[in-house]
């Protein structure tokens, strides 16, 4: 199980590469032809804001995994060690639950604004509302895989 989520979250981070290279191309090309040629491109930070929708989301997920956002480790730490466990393990059902809940009203979302198009581009709205519902599935995924060796141990 452990490799599943390793090879996810290698194609996680080669995507944000790839996403953070385009928007770099896109923008610098947006300066160029804006500063040299006196044209602007139409489309370029609308294209922009979409890559970094799915930056963050992309990012997030993998911090969530390796268990660098925010939270109160010094109120943890205070408790024993088989309370920590345990309050580890409460964190990480609350937030599979947030990831589940992210990932149902993100779908919902999604639904209701199917259809619609970008102003400049004119791609599917849903390129972007997308990462909505991806991003609540992600934490949902990785949050339960941080309950994977809780409940290993609740079997020993």
């Amino acid at each position: 199980m452990r490799q599943f989520f390793d090879k996810l979250e290698s194609v996680l981070k080669m995507t944000a590469v790839v996403i953070v290279l385009l928007m770099l191309l896109t923008l610098s090309a947006q300066v160029f032809l804006r500063y040299v040629f006196g044209k602007a491109l139409s489309w370029s930070e609308e294209l922009a804001l979409l890559g970094f929708a799915w930056v963050v989301v992309i990012s997030t997920v993998i911090g969530i995994r390796r268990m660098s956002h925010a939270r109160m480790d010094l109120a943890i730490g205070l408790l024993p060690k088989s309370l920590q466990r345990t309050a580890d393990a409460l964190v990480s059902l609350l937030m599979s639950a947030l990831g589940i809940f992210i990932a149902y009203a993100g779908l919902n979302y999604l639904i209701e604004t199917h259809g619609a198009t970008s102003a400049a581009v004119g791609f599917p709205i849903e390129f972007l509302y997308a990462a909505a519902p991806v991003f609540g599935v992600l934490i949902a995924l990785f949050s339960l895989e941080r309950l994977l060796p809780w409940a290993e141990s609740l079997n020993e």
